[in-house]
């Protein structure tokens, strides 16, 4: 069990190769981003030691509650024993219903199903004797684009919430310990965070920003466990990241992929058979031992993240602004674009040439600025979940360092995801540790 402050961190994600094709039954590739979520839970004044207060600044939610008036009646049995810890796969309906009167005075769609993710977790996981905390939650990811943001939320959430309870460590860095149930425990529990906000997510999201890396994700059939495997030797990849900012409908692009898949099977199916071997070849490709992936490595992930979008172009699921991104980046020659996620919008993902200089992507993020897109650089096949607490971080630039690493106030006035990085950043602050 331990104490405030301390900071969890959870990175979003992108998938590479399978979008669309996954929902029936083949496989898809993600990998975590550098850009990342940030949870601070810091302690209450003894006045509000009864309370628990919910920051989110990014989608303007602050709220706050009585511990003691929660529905604890209804909240599933908790686990006592370690073996036993890790959640059903499905949501309790009578804490679900039970929610709706803590969450009455919360109007916001948007709002109302963070706040709802994080009583559900709040409930399941802790009990009516913890002492008040504040919950403070910055994004350095793009909200609502595709990239993972609200499993990187849970998966923050699930992690505190464990840490606070006593049934996970801090990381300790020995044989003796494996990380990997500790992981497992995370992912089962953001899981759940992810059905409070989308209902029947695929697992793919929670399971790579818990982990880190690249996984392989599968959904078989109805009593068969999903395929899921990690690639541990996914190399570090430079990556751009285009977001649009055009909104998008997942529900609706699903359904019209259904519809052609419908009214045209003996041309959409092959389409979605050539995903699926374009996936299978891409994660033989990421088999290979780091130091075999080369120039010519390199360049044949290339090469099939442009057939991958030619795919998914034909699926209909592009959009006139993806299109325009990638006509940008192309004519700028700084490597292979792709939609990535649903399409219709979001985000497109460029994997860079080798030799690209940073003046080459000022002059390609100019281009794309004054077409009202947002370019991010980032990397792919990062750290999963970790933590930060005071005890373990180092002196950074500021002499007044800890104050603003585990400072509520600074955390919340400031102003741009570049704030973020650079104040509590996991390449900013020192001290981070992952499991």
């Amino acid at each position: 069990m331990v104490e405030a402050p301390f900071l969890v961190s959870a990175p979003g994600k992108t998938i590479i190769f399978g979008e669309h094709a996954a929902v029936y039954g083949k496989p898809a590739i993600a990998a975590a981003l550098s850009l990342r979520s940030y949870l601070l839970v810091s302690a209450h004044s003894p006045a509000k030691a009864g309370q628990i207060s919910l920051e989110f600044p990014d989608i303007k939610l602050q709220y706050s509650w009585d511990i003691a008036s929660l529905p604890w009646d209804h909240a599933p049995s908790k686990a006592t024993t370690p073996d036993s810890l890790c959640p059903p796969s499905e949501l309790h309906e009578p804490l679900v219903e039970a929610l709706e009167t803590p969450l009455a005075n919360i109007y916001s769609s948007f709002q109302r199903v963070a706040a709802h993710t994080f009583l559900y977790l709040y409930c399941s996981i802790l009990s009516p004797s913890q002492t008040g905390v504040t919950f403070s939650i910055r994004s350095a990811l793009p909200i609502g684009s595709g990239l993972g943001s609200s499993a990187s939320v849970s998966v923050c959430l699930a992690t505190a919430l464990l840490l606070l309870a006593g049934d996970i460590s801090q990381p300790v860095h020995t044989a003796e310990v494996d990380h990997g149930k500790t992981l497992d425990l995370v992912e089962a529990w953001s899981f759940l965070g992810e059905r409070c906000m989308h209902g029947n997510p695929s697992g793919i999201d929670n399971a790579v920003s818990a982990h880190g890396g690249a996984i392989l994700f599968q959904r078989m059939g109805k009593g068969v466990p999903n395929r899921q495997e990690s690639m541990t030797s996914f190399p570090p990849l430079k990556l751009l990241l285009t977001d649009s900012k055009q909104p998008r409908r997942t529900a609706v692009l699903v359904g019209n992929v259904g519809t052609l898949l419908h009214s045209f099977p003996k041309i959409a199916e092959p389409i979605m058979d050539s995903i699926e071997e374009l996936t299978n070849e891409a994660f033989e490709l990421f088999q290979k031992p780091v130091e075999k992936c080369d120039a010519q490595w390199a360049g044949k992930l290339r090469e099939m993240i442009r057939i991958n979008h030619g795919l998914l172009v034909a699926l209909g699921v592009s959009h006139p602004k993806l299109e325009l991104i990638r006509a940008i980046c192309d004519e700028n020659e700084v490597g292979e674009t792709k939609l990535t996620g649903a399409g219709g919008g979001g985000c497109a993902i460029t994997l860079v040439n080798e030799g690209i200089t940073e003046d080459k992507i000022e002059i390609l993020r100019k281009q794309l600025e004054e077409h009202g897109f947002e370019l991010f650089e980032t990397s792919l096949g990062g750290k999963g979940v970790g933590c930060l607490f005071p005890s373990q971080a180092t002196a950074s630039r500021w002499e007044d360092w800890e104050e603003r690493v585990f400072s509520l106030h600074h955390l919340l006035a400031l102003e741009t995801r570049d704030h973020i990085e650079e104040t509590i950043g996991v390449g900013a602050a020192k001290g981070w540790d992952f499991w």
